[in-house]
């Protein structure tokens, strides 16, 4: 009896459609979960070549990467705990002219953005987070998009309620690693109760700025605080300038008191001097003393050209030339 080959190749078309349907694959990025009639069957498969049932059962995929979430900006309203001001800081000032002592100086703090408390500001967030349990996620959370907005929903409220015990400055110090530390802690606590599946593996404040209404009105006190300081600053530099002039000043009339002193005195000594060299002079040569004395007269009283003299012939004044 001769058998047909169109039986053959529907039992092999069967034999192959079988097969590929009983085999599967699991990329290294994926990990999957094998479903009869919507149950899941086994534990999650991971990276390879995996076998189900044809037709009966069916596979679903899930991502073992780590996801990214990045919620809109949102107003937070922080801490209303006042912040505590740092300590004034002393500075030696300028040696005194009087006394050259030194003076302690205390430098007040500035009027800085750190101080703003129990106000909202605007806080932009970004979180990133990875399936940890398929069956779970499957279970409460079902697709990716779902569970985005519900993580979301989760870190605003973490969020929210972490910042709202923080004042600006610990959000702009060092200290902001623990606070986003905290969120995430919380986050994972909140995911954890409602068994979710999935873990929060990182949070990240990635901006933290003021509403425009808080900052046009910050910015106004700054400026108000600072024309305050400089004015205060511009009064005592006015009030020590004074100081300084008048202290200098008072130096100068003295150092030219004691100058026409000591001038005062070292003329009357030269005239002194002067005198008594006259004296001796004259005492030696008396003769000679009048002539020298009588050239000098000339000299000076014949020095300008237009000067005349009207003396009478027998005047004492020529009496050398008439020798």
């Amino acid at each position: 009896m001769k058998i047909t080959p169109l039986p053959l190749f529907l039992v092999l078309g069967v034999g192959i459609i079988a097969i590929t349907q009983s085999l599967f694959t699991v990329d290294q990025t994926k990990q999957a979960l094998v479903l009869q009639l919507g149950q899941p069957r086994g534990e999650p498969r991971g990276p390879g070549l995996h076998f189900k049932i044809p037709f009966i059962q069916d596979v679903r995929y899930f991502d073992s990467r780590v996801l990214s979430i990045d919620p809109p900006s949102e107003e937070v309203v922080i801490s209303s705990t006042n912040v505590a001001t740092a300590p004034a800081k002393e500075i030696s000032s300028e040696e005194s002219t009087e006394n050259d002592a030194q003076k302690n100086v205390q430098i007040e703090e500035g009027p800085s953005i750190d101080k703003v408390s129990g106000e909202p500001i605007i806080v932009d967030t970004f979180a990133r987070y990875k399936i940890t349990d398929p069956l779970q996620f499957m279970k409460t959370l079902r697709t990716i998009p779902s569970a985005n907005s519900r993580i979301e929903n989760i870190l605003n409220g973490s969020t929210r309620a972490v910042l709202g015990q923080t004042t600006l400055g610990e959000i702009l110090s060092e200290g902001r690693t623990n606070i986003m530390t905290k969120i995430r802690e919380r986050v994972n606590e909140k995911i954890t109760h409602d068994q979710l599946g999935i873990e929060l593996v990182d949070v990240r404040i990635v901006r933290a700025d003021l509403t425009e209404e808080l900052r046009a009105s910050t910015v106004r006190q700054m400026k108000s605080q600072l024309n305050e300081r400089a004015t205060e600053r511009r009064s005592k530099g006015e009030e020590r300038g004074l100081e300084i002039r008048s202290t200098a000043e008072k130096e100068h009339d003295i150092i030219i008191a004691e100058a026409r002193r000591d001038a005062e005195i070292i003329k009357g000594q030269g005239d002194k001097e002067a005198i008594k060299i006259y004296a001796d002079a004259f005492n030696v040569d008396q003769d000679f003393y009048s002539f020298i004395r009588s050239m000098e007269a000339y000299r000076k009283t014949m020095a300008n050209p237009q000067t005349r003299l009207i003396l009478s012939p027998d005047s004492a004044f020529f009496k050398h030339f008439n020798d």
